[in-house]
């Protein structure tokens, strides 16, 4: 029986992966560390009290902790909002614990400079810097077999897939925004108020499709199909020959628009699955400094 060998491109891919993989953990965890010693520094040591009756001091628990980190989201008539909850921003901008998800939407209207702090972190924030390695390294992993070796072996391989990623990311994320201050569409997800998970797949499938102008109303998500259509005909300029044609573009503007229909399924099911991942200490590899808030 003969031995696969792996090939210099596989072994590039799971060392390009390996290698973002510590350098997202390493650095969140100095960024948590830091935020840490900072809190302990700013907060206000009061000896007697201290001394007097530790157990006085309120320590949250695992729920209320979970509960804080959610944000809350616009409730149906008569249904109580959660009030661990935390408040609103001036400008009741409510993002998501996870940043890499659609941003919340709230009932107060975002304006132009609240759009633009979305834009420029879903474009150029740690994510868009970090997150587009993974996908050079799984298409290291798995190139397309016509793909020339120059895009498939070596730092030329890796290089010319991370930077396909970003600019992809990049188009997508412009598109949108122009969209939206042009035709005033609200850039943030609403979650379903629904408790049946079909139908809350539902919602989140259609709010890909139809979303929310700034004074509420339904619309045609343009922006969505403007991003989608950016980020696969973008590659028409960069990718090699044979991929740079518009069936591969039209190719690749399905895929975007299925990666934001997923973002949207996936955002909807956060209060599920974020109280698991917070047990796992996942929001440990997503620090304070992703979120556009801070």
């Amino acid at each position: 029986m003969t031995c696969r060998r792996i090939t210099s491109r596989h072994s590039s891919g799971i060392m390009v992966l390996g290698a973002a993989m510590f350098f997202l953990t390493h650095v969140a965890l100095i960024a948590q560390d830091l935020k840490e010693k900072s809190s302990s520094t700013e907060r206000p040591y009061n000896a007697s009290s201290s001394a007097s009756n530790p157990e006085d001091e309120h320590l949250p628990t695992t729920d209320e902790l979970v509960a804080d980190a959610l944000p809350d989201a616009p409730m149906p008539e008569g249904q109580a909002q959660n009030q661990s909850s935390p408040p609103a921003s001036p400008s009741g901008q409510h993002l998501n614990q996870f940043p890499v998800l659609p941003p919340r939407l709230t009932n107060t209207p975002l304006t132009e400079e609240d759009k633009f702090r979305i834009y420029v972190h879903g474009a150029f924030g740690p994510p868009a810097v970090v997150l587009p390695a993974f996908g050079a390294g799984l298409g290291m992993l798995n190139p397309p077999s016509k793909y020339p070796k120059e895009w498939k072996d070596g730092a030329d391989g890796f290089g010319r897939l991370y930077g396909a990623r970003v600019a992809t990311i990049t188009s997508r994320r412009t598109a949108a925004f122009i969209t939206q201050l042009a035709l005033h569409e609200d850039p943030r997800y609403l979650r379903s108020t629904s408790t049946n998970p079909f139908w809350r797949t539902t919602h989140a499938l259609a709010f890909t499709l139809v979303d929310r102008t700034d004074s509420g109303r339904n619309t045609l998500a343009v922006s969505n199909f403007a991003a989608a259509a950016a980020g696969g005909f973008v590659g028409m300029g960069f990718y090699p020959d044979g991929y740079n044609d518009a069936t591969h573009a039209g190719q690749r503007a399905a895929a975007e628009f299925g990666t934001i229909a997923l973002g949207h399924v996936i955002a909807e099911f956060e209060p599920e699955w974020g109280p698991w991942a917070k047990k796992i200490h996942l929001p440990k590899l997503l620090p304070a400094w992703w979120v556009p808030e801070h």
